[in-house]
């Protein structure tokens, strides 16, 4: 499993690394899902793999559960850039697109941390992919507001 997060990683990275050259990528269909860009109002290079997980046991059954890998990475200071990987369950996703998403808990100082912390903030990302508009947009929720990023 940790070699798969590593190559999930990896791809991500080296993907976000071609965005520099390249105009937004978003291809997907029932199938699995590749995009890279940048957000529209962070800036931030974004890699979006989903892909049908299961096993050899599972595979022979037809099961399968989805999972999409987002990468993002933002550069604070010069030659040290942050790179984030989430892990959002996908929620639906037919011929048309997809819905994902993952909860967290920050500190007012936006490290992660658990519910029960005091000043816990609860953070909601949404993932919302249209195969035949080619576009990603990513909501980021929180108990007083939503902030939306489109891929561009």
């Amino acid at each position: 499993m940790k070699v798969a997060w590593t190559l999930a990683a990896v791809l991500a990275v080296a993907s976000i690394a071609q965005t520099a050259r390249a105009k937004e990528t978003v291809n997907g269909s029932s199938d699995g899902v590749i995009a890279s860009g940048v957000w529209q109002e962070s800036h931030e290079g974004v890699g979006l793999y989903c892909v049908h997980v299961t096993n050899a046991v599972e595979v022979t059954k037809g099961h399968s559960e989805s999972a999409c890998f987002m990468t993002e990475v933002q550069a604070i200071a010069k030659d040290a850039p942050d790179v984030t990987t989430n892990v959002l369950v996908v929620q639906e996703w037919d011929d048309r697109g997809l819905k994902a998403i993952t909860t967290f808990y920050a500190d007012k100082n936006g490290n992660e941390t658990t519910p029960s912390a005091p000043g816990s903030i609860k953070y909601t990302f949404r993932v919302v992919v249209d195969f035949a508009a080619h576009s990603v947009t990513k909501y980021l929720e929180t108990p007083t507001k939503t902030l939306g990023f489109h891929l561009k």
